[in-house]
């Protein structure tokens, strides 16, 4: 019996650790589970709802949560699954994120969805005639209060989600141009049934690379030197390319 006892002990332990490593991916999906429930109650003769699209991208590659299509634009989604309070600035490289006492610094999801946008136009140039009816928005699914400045308007809960979409009453596409652009992010996935494994091996790359960039000095965004400046709140990094490129670690 004390054997049987040892056995279930030991497989409890295996299982809990597994889930310890595999939380933060889990976590994800089930955030972009959340987001794409919530969007299934849009009206489906006006929208259209894409999820989780996967895109080659060069050597690496991108990964869209969700693109909703309608005659009143199309609207890129980035989901993020944080809890506690968010605090930023619309132009600012970083956001601070605080959970009790402790805080972390994560990269301005608005920008991160402009470049999701800016990749979409490189790769489907049809996409180029629209882009004032492109929007990018960033759902915060469980964070407890977001403190933001600057225009973070498309910076919204889930629960306003829906309604920022519907909230575009002006039809700027007609219904052939969303059934074009629709066709084009279906059809030109990533197809490859391990897309979603190698896409996470990219990101893992990609983000080794930025450190390494930082660790001897280079700029991540253009390619300069890294130097210490001297601002009203310590010492940062700067880019020596500034004022063209005003990267600051």
């Amino acid at each position: 019996m004390e054997i049987l006892y040892l056995i279930i002990a030991f497989l409890g332990i295996v299982v809990l650790s597994y889930f310890r490593l595999k939380w933060p991916k889990i976590k994800g999906e089930l955030g972009e589970k959340g987001v794409e429930f919530y969007l299934s109650f849009l009206d489906k003769d006006r929208y259209t709802v894409l999820n989780d699209l996967i895109y080659r991208n060069d050597n690496c590659s991108t990964q869209i949560d969700h693109v909703v299509v309608s005659r009143r634009g199309v609207f890129v989604i980035e989901t993020k699954n944080y809890k506690g309070r968010i605090y930023g600035s619309a132009g600012k490289d970083y956001w601070t994120h605080v959970i009790g006492w402790n805080k972390y610094t994560l990269y301005n999801p608005m920008f991160q969805n402009e470049n999701h946008i800016r990749f979409l136009i490189r790769k489907f140039p049809y996409l180029r005639r629209y882009r004032d009816s492109i929007h990018s928005i960033v759902v915060f699914l469980n964070a407890e209060q977001l403190k933001l400045s600057g225009d973070c308007d498309s910076v919204v809960r889930l629960c306003r989600l829906n309604y920022y979409i519907t909230s575009f009453r002006r039809d700027v596409l007609t219904d052939e141009e969303c059934s074009q652009i629709i066709g084009m992010l279906s059809d030109e996935q990533w197809d490859d049934p391990d897309a979603h494994r190698k896409h996470r091996q990219n990101v893992r790359a990609a983000i080794n690379d930025y450190e390494r960039k930082l660790s001897e000095r280079i700029c991540p965004r253009c390619g300069g030197q890294l130097v210490s400046r001297k601002g009203r709140y310590g010492t940062f990094l700067g880019c020596s390319n500034y004022p063209n490129c005003k990267y600051t670690h």
